[in-house]
């Protein structure tokens, strides 16, 4: 809102624009001295780097991140005589293959934006040249600020253009801004008036101008500024304005002046990239990185003060020696023990650098590519009615899809189609229903017959009766006489139904499309049409339509006519009222205009308003179309009171019902007070500073002091499947919340349509006018929520004698009888809810209910609502919504979902991911943000299992070798462990694996809550990998080691039986790991084994080294013909993995979770054949009542399975004793 509405006296900069052509010729528009010198041009770059640039800036942007600093540093130290611990050039192979691949990436990435600014820059348009005085065809890039540009029906607008001249007389032009905004509904603008008096006979050449501008800014909805034409300022504002990327629509042609150009339009300073946010897991991910760096700097140490220790007690062994073997020659006296701990601790830097996962970031990057990617392919999140399909705008966030613990939804167009069906209305108090299936009579509603003088013609007698033609003639006229002379007396109930209905007709936009006009264009690019001066003309029959407004005894016709400037309403059957012309029109426009017999003015409010001027009979009068609230008011007059009451009572009536209301006034000016509002209104618009605010000062100015006339009740029904949805996600434990700006009756009908809300809760409503009044309703609920559950007993107190079998049933059938609340909250209590003082008990009353709808509320307070729950219960918050009011509370949650419904693409825009429907929400997040999440926690914990696990292998070793930093496993193997021998199969496993199918998670959505509570990955998953890790360890170790203890067997073979064994043992564990078996998990396992396998022998095949003075040569061959090295292989994995398999089968027998219980469901059902996707049972789905969690097929399940563990452990018991 800052850009939309002024801050303090402060002076916007401005910038003055002038036209090209008025500049000599020799002066070109890059040159210094050209006035306009300084603006960009319209070429457009959105690449990052260039040839010679991109090596420096992107290695630059890659040593931003923490990880890749802390592996080129070791990279570095391993440089160092003293202290490297591997062959330089290996150790620098896996950082380079790191920041390879992400070159790879980033270079693929601005490679595409390159071709796709090539393309657009080289788009044409024609452009006014004043050598050649007409306009001709140049490319985009070649358009400065100041040109004349002239665009035909259907051609994208190139820059952002000034609209001084259209082909409609009106100088009305449609555009489509869908490239913009997304929106398909086209827009209207008006061409600048009061500048150039004939405009039929327009040439560029007479406008010489200044046009003075704003400086560019993103506020695509605000534009400011004035040409300074003979000492007036004429207003510029945003219906002025056509903006880059936008299409012309239903508009033969348009002629503009340049005023942005490139980078500076409105369409590229609001371009933004893919969204980025930091997620939950990868905040978990970052401290188990930091206690990587401390397992790290601990080793380091112990290793360090070991060395130290060992070199002590050697030099005094060896005091005539002098001597000590991995030392170099000299004196012993120069490498005191302390020295050579400092350097060993730097070596044991490099030897233990993979504890810290090196190539964990980048391969998270590739899972939640590849997870976005099938995501966006699945079918069952397409909506064939709209052809949209699942769109994610955010690529980093996948996996919070599966934690969100509380939804915010809008009401309109979210959980409703937004397809408005009119229900019936309210006039003059008279409520008249609408049957559009049913024959409906007129006369049956209301009286519309008029007393006059009986005019009829009898047929009996004039049939026999012979009259000439002159003779009739003149009867017809005598009769035509009498008739204007008669008085006709009108109801004054049937004139507010003709006030009604023509507002109706009057208060809405109508765009007619007609056959596009085409310039002819020469080979040289030149306009072939000489009269393209002249402004089009379009057969009236291809621009009129007729609506015929039905139920009434007076037929009203309603003819949308673009011959016109802003349209026209022609009532001509409307009858010799007083007051009403018999023949004429009234018009009213539907954007700003200067006009003087027109004009129409903005205002904060999305109602439609119209300011009419009709004949002067009729007056001036200002109809409006507005929510009740804004309109209510206390008539003075008595009828009026009545009718005032009698449409109170029907605007409840209707909202009990679930229809939307809109109240319809209207107010009569008098000529004096038009013109004296007129030229204050005029002032607001051509003013500077602050014009948003005046301008609206303006509308509440003649907004005052309305005439209530009536108002209608429109349906807008549930879309499909959203009582389901929103069953299942509250089975899920997921908190719903619904924040609307319908009004309050309203929103409680949708809540119990689409079953938010039950008939058996208690439903807090809160309508407060004061902060003392809104504390004492807030504390009033709090204290009896604890006084209905302070007189319940708890399980345990009414269980106290019970068995202890018996305990889990009974505490469910008390779960299911416990009582439930929701909470309803208006706007204007919101307000005082979410002071600093009062948003604590705000939040304590929302915990305890299972519903919250807040009605009436603004965006800011939607966006605030989301800020304070996600903030001070520091839960993960997911905001839906499709309109430009939702955007507030989507950019403000942790995920943003935009519904591409009715109401434009400004939400899809601000979102992270968009659908096209609410009932896909249930699938995204109880199937794929289920699937994310779990794949990725997992991937997360194998990371640094592996890593840890080549570590403390190295670990043990160094205690056996005196702390020297020896390695017994060839350094290139060491480099290649991670990046290239166990890379893939995680890889896989996180884009592909699934722990349970999509069937299962949507029948049994409490399989949801373990990922929302992140029990797949925990504070003490580290610690878990980390005993797992140096359990294995030991067994890779010591078996071999025990096995070679009394053997010849030099240290390569024993590094490389280690070295298989540890290879063996990651993919191994990986197998165990994996949930679901596809071909390419399979795959992925056995050519990494291969791969590692034909490596080692094809590498030692050939004499030579990486790491002098190591020597591999033949050490593969020589380990495999020892008959050892088998057994060791087998035994020592079965023993590193046996406490995993021990410790899964123990967890999923005895303790099982909802997915353990779920999975084993979906395996007895598979082998039935009869898995049921549904959360509903009979009962439930008859009475319409929420569905307790307790109550659900996995619940029960979930109790059956721990009673029958209880009971065999029992037994096993038993039998022992």
């Amino acid at each position: 809102m800052g850009n939309l509405i002024g801050r303090g006296n402060v002076r916007p900069k401005e910038r003055p624009i002038r036209p090209n052509h008025t500049v000599p010729s020799n002066v070109k528009a890059t040159h210094k001295d050209h006035p306009n010198h300084g603006y960009k041009d319209n070429q457009v770059k959105t690449t990052k780097y260039t040839v010679l640039s991109f090596l420096p800036k992107n290695l630059f942007e890659q040593f931003h991140r923490f990880a890749n600093l802390y592996f080129i540093f070791v990279v570095a130290l391993n440089w160092v005589p003293e202290i490297n611990a591997f062959a330089k050039e290996v150790a620098a192979v896996p950082v380079i293959f790191v920041l390879s691949v992400t070159a790879v990436k980033d270079a693929y990435e601005d490679f595409r934006r390159y071709r796709s600014d090539k393309k657009v820059n080289a788009l044409t348009c024609r452009v006014y040249s004043r050598s050649e005085e007409r306009y001709v065809k140049v490319e985009w890039k070649n358009v400065y600020p100041g040109d004349f540009v002239h665009l035909s029906c259907n051609e994208i607008i190139p820059a952002d253009i000034l609209l001084l001249r259209s082909s409609d007389p009106g100088g009305i032009c449609h555009v489509e801004t869908s490239n913009l905004d997304g929106e398909n509904n086209l827009k209207q603008r008006q061409a600048v008036t009061g500048v150039m008096t004939n405009m039929e006979n327009f040439d560029p050449r007479w406008f010489t101008y200044t046009v003075t501008v704003d400086e560019p800014n993103t506020s695509i909805y605000n534009f400011k500024g004035y040409v300074e034409k003979d000492g007036e300022k004429i207003p510029l504002n945003s219906s002025n304005l056509l903006l880059r990327g936008c299409m012309i629509k239903n508009t033969d042609f348009i002629e503009g002046l340049v005023l942005y150009a490139g980078h500076e339009t409105k369409a590229m300073l609001n371009n933004r990239g893919p969204r980025y946010k930091r997620t939950k897991q990868e905040r978990k991910i970052n401290r188990d990185v930091i206690w990587c760096v401390i397992l790290l700097l601990f080793l380091c140490f112990f290793c360090a003060i070991g060395s130290g220790i060992w070199l002590a007690d050697y030099n005094d062994l060896t005091k005539n020696t002098n001597l000590v073997p991995f030392i170099p020659f000299g004196d012993l006296d120069q490498y005191s023990p302390l020295y050579q701990g400092f350097i060993v601790f730097w070596t044991y830097i490099i030897i233990f650098q993979t504890v810290i996962p090196l190539p964990l970031y980048v391969s998270v990057e590739l899972v939640k590519l590849g997870q976005v990617y099938f995501i966006t392919q699945d079918l069952e999140l397409y909506d064939e009615e709209s052809d949209k399909r699942m769109e994610c705008r955010a690529l980093n966030i996948t996996e919070d899809l599966g934690q969100i613990e509380y939804i915010f939804s809008d009401k309109t167009g979210t959980l409703t189609e937004n397809k408005m069906e009119f229900k019936g209305c309210t006039i003059g108090g008279v409520d008249y229903p609408h049957f559009p299936d049913e024959e409906f009579s007129s006369e049956s509603n209301f009286d519309s017959r008029i007393s006059v003088t009986n005019f009829s013609r009898n047929s009996s007698v004039m049939d026999n009766l012979p009259l000439e033609p002159a003779l009739q003639r003149e009867l017809s006229n005598m009769c035509l006489r009498s008739l204007e002379s008669v008085e006709l007396t009108i109801p004054p109930h049937v004139k507010r139904v003709q006030e009604f209905f023509l507002l109706m007709a009057i208060c809405n936009t109508v765009v007619v499309s007609h056959h596009p006009h085409e310039d002819m264009l020469d080979e040289s690019g030149f306009l072939a049409e000489p009269a393209f001066n002249k402004l089009g003309d379009r057969p009236s029959e291809a621009t009129d339509k007729y609506n015929r407004i039905q139920q009434t005894s007076t037929p009203v016709f309603v003819r949308a006519s673009k011959s016109r400037s802003f349209g026209s309403l022609s009532a001509s059957d409307l009858g010799d009222y007083p007051g009403t012309p018999s023949e004429g029109s009234v018009t009213g426009s539907s954007f700003l205009s200067d006009s003087s017999s027109q004009t129409r003015y903005e205002a904060e409010s999305p109602d439609e308003l119209a300011l009419v001027r009709a004949a002067s009979t009729y007056g001036c009068r200002l109809l409006k179309r507005s929510p009740d609230k804004v309109v209510v008011w206390l008539p003075e007059d008595h009828e009026e009171k009545r009718v005032l009451e009698e449409t109170n009572k029907h605007l409840l009536s209707y909202a009990l019902r679930g229809l939307r209301t809109l109240c319809m006034a209207r107010k009569v000016l008098t000529g004096e007070e038009y013109s004296a509002w007129l030229v204050k209104h005029k002032e607001a618009e051509a003013a500077m500073d602050d014009r948003e605010i005046k301008l609206r000062d303006s509308a509440c100015r003649i907004e005052a002091d309305l005439d209530l006339l009536g108002a209608t009740g429109i349906e807008d029904r549930l879309q499909d499947g959203v009582p389901q949805t929103i069953a299942k996600l509250r089975a899920a434990g997921i908190n719903i919340w619904v924040l609307t700006g319908d009004k309050q009756e309203t929103a409680m009908q949708i809540a119990y349509a689409c079953k938010l809300f039950s008939k058996d809760q208690e439903v807090f409503t809160i309508n407060a006018t004061s902060k003392e009044l809104t504390r004492d309703l807030l504390e009033h609920h709090l204290c009896q929520i604890d006084r209905d559950q302070s007189v319940r007993r708890t399980p345990e107190q009414a269980n106290a004698d019970a068995a202890p079998h018996d305990v889990e049933h009974q505490r469910s059938s008390f779960i299911s009888k416990e009582r439930s609340y929701a909470l309803v909250i208006d706007g204007h209590t919101l307000s005082f809810a979410l002071l600093p003082e009062l948003e604590e008990l705000f939040l304590k009353l929302s915990q305890k209910c299972h519903s919250v709808v807040c009605c009436r509320a603004t965006p800011i307070q939607k966006g605030n609502v989301v800020k304070l729950v996600r903030d001070n219960l520091n839960k993960m918050t997911l905001a839906i919504g499709d309109g430009a009011n939702d955007v507030s509370m989507i950019q403000t949650a942790d995920v943003g979902v935009g519904i591409s419904g009715q109401e434009g693409m400004q939400a899809v825009m601000a979102s992270d991911f968009a659908i096209a429907r609410f009932r896909f929400l249930e699938r995204l997040l109880l199937v794929h943000g289920h699937w994310c999440y779990d794949r990725l926690a997992r991937f997360a914990a194998v990371m640094f299992y592996k890593s840890m696990l080549s570590v403390f292998v190295l670990f043990w070793f160094q205690i056996f070798s005196g702390f020297s930093g020896s390695l017994m496993i060839d350094s290139l193997y060491l480099t290649l462990q991670h990046v290239v021998f166990t890379a893939l199969p995680p890889l896989i496993n996180g884009i592909f694996d699934k722990d349970l199918s999509a069937e299962t998670l949507l029948a049994y959505p409490q399989v949801y809550r373990p990922c929302q509570a992140g029990e797949m990955y925990t504070h003490w998953t580290f610690l878990v990998i980390l005993m797992d890790s140096l359990w294995q360890s030991l067994m890779i170790y010591f078996i071999p080691h025990l096995a070679y203890s009394n053997n010849s067997v030099g240290i390569w073979e024993f590094g490389t039986t280690i070295d298989v064994c540890q290879i063996l043992s990651i993919l191994l564990m990986f197998g165990i790991e994996n949930n679901s078996w596809v071909w390419l998990q399979w795959f992925s396992l056995v050519i990494s084994f291969i791969i590692f396998w034909m490596f080692c022998v094809i590498s030692n095949a050939f004499f030579f080294t990486f790491d002098h003075p190591s020597n591999p040569y033949w050490v593969m061959e020589m380990t495999i013909s020892n008959p050892i090295h088998s057994c060791m292989v087998v035994l020592a994995c079965v023993a590193a993995l046996l406490p995993r398999l021990f410790v899964r089968t123990i967890q999923m027998s005895l303790f099982p979770n909802e997915i353990h219980i779920a999975r084993r469901l979906e395996k007895e059902e598979m082998e039935k054949g009869d898995l049921q996707v549904s959360v509903h049972s009979p009962e439930h789905k008859e009475n319409g009542d929420l569905f307790k969690a307790s109550e659900l097929p996995l619940e029960n399940a979930a109790v059956n399975v721990r009673q029958r563990s209880r009971s065999t452990a029992s037994t096993e018991e038993s039998v022992i004793t």
